[in-house]
Order: structure tokens, then C-alpha cells, then sequence
């Protein structure tokens, strides 16, 4: 069974149209025009358990829509998806504890607390049993290097440091 299965997932923002200046602004309000803008046309995944993807593609492309979708952010418009067997919509608490998402712009880092206290807070939140934390913080410091940033705030990182934290 595939952990991530979309078929022919959609997702469509109606979004308004406006003339420029005061008077399109006015037209707009009085008699509203708005286009569809497909962001997400009929993407198909499977990744089975174990499998390392890449989801690349120019801006704009809809690589983040469909991660929102993936995630239960977004709800699509058409098509299916599932996680883990789940509707990630329907099911999102149930879905957030089995995964995790890095969004460039925003970070699940507390900016004034040191990388250790931030990582035991989130694995509280997540109610990740302590020897579980224990094992993954053993296995992923020294993968990902951050073995000598644990006692360090996220403020003081560079960006790389702070997404290889996220991760």
C-alpha cells in the first residue's frame, strides 16, 4: 500500500479580476469579475513506504498547493489523496502526528529558544514518547549536523542551519 496516493488531484482558486485605478476598483465592487486559476491539474502520486521523492518544478507550478493538499491545509477541488490511508482533510490531527512538512517561510522553531528546547517542546506537542525522542535525536543530530547547534537559539543560525533544525 502506497503511504501517499493522489489521483487526478485539482485544485482550482476562483480568483477576481480588477481594472486598474479608483474606477476598476469601483467596477469591481459593483459588478464582480472573476477567472479560474488552476494551481494543481491532475497530479498523480504514489510513494510506497521507505521511498525518497523529489517534487520540483519552476515558481508557480503548484508544488506547494499540493503539499497543502497532502498535509489537510488545502482541500482540493477535485481527485483524490490520501496518507497513510487517511484524507488528510478529514483526518488532519490524526494526519500531523505521522508527518512532518518544511515550508521555507515558516518555521515550527521558537526564534528565542536554544535548538535542544525547541525540539523537546515540539516532541511534548507531538507527544512523542521520550525513548522514541531520545532515539531520533541520537540518530538525526549528527546526520544532519547539528550536534553543536543544539544549545544554540535559532536567532543566532544561518537559514541552512535553521532548515537542517526543521527537518
Amino acid at each position: 500500500m502506497a503511504v501517499i496516493q493522489t489521483e487526478n488531484l485539482t485544485k482550482v482558486y476562483r480568483v477576481a479580476q480588477k481594472d486598474p485605478g479608483v474606477m476598476g476598483a469601483i467596477k469591481a465592487l459593483v459588478k464582480p469579475h472573476h477567472v479560474d486559476k488552476t494551481a494543481v491539474n491532475q497530479v498523480n502520486i504514489s510513494v510506497e513506504r521507505g521511498e525518497m521523492v523529489g517534487y520540483i518544478g519552476v515558481n508557480g507550478a503548484g508544488k506547494s498547493t499540493t503539499i497543502k493538499m497532502l498535509t489537510g491545509i488545502l482541500m482540493p477541488t477535485s481527485g483524490s489523496v490520501r496518507v497513510f490511508g487517511r484524507d488528510p482533510h478529514k483526518e488532519r490531527v490524526a494526519n500531523a502526528q505521522k508527518i512532518g512538512v518544511v515550508f521555507g517561510q515558516r518555521s515550527q522553531l521558537w526564534w528565542d529558544l536554544a535548538l535542544i528546547e525547541s525540539l523537546n517542546m515540539i516532541a511534548r506537542i507531538y507527544e512523542v514518547p521520550p525513548d522514541r525522542y531520545k532515539q531520533l535525536l541520537d540518530q538525526f543530530a549528527p546526520t544532519l549536523d547539528l550536534k553543536e547547534l543544539l544549545k544554540v537559539p535559532i536567532r543566532s543560525m544561518s537559514l541552512g542551519q535553521t532548515m537542517r533544525a526543521e527537518l
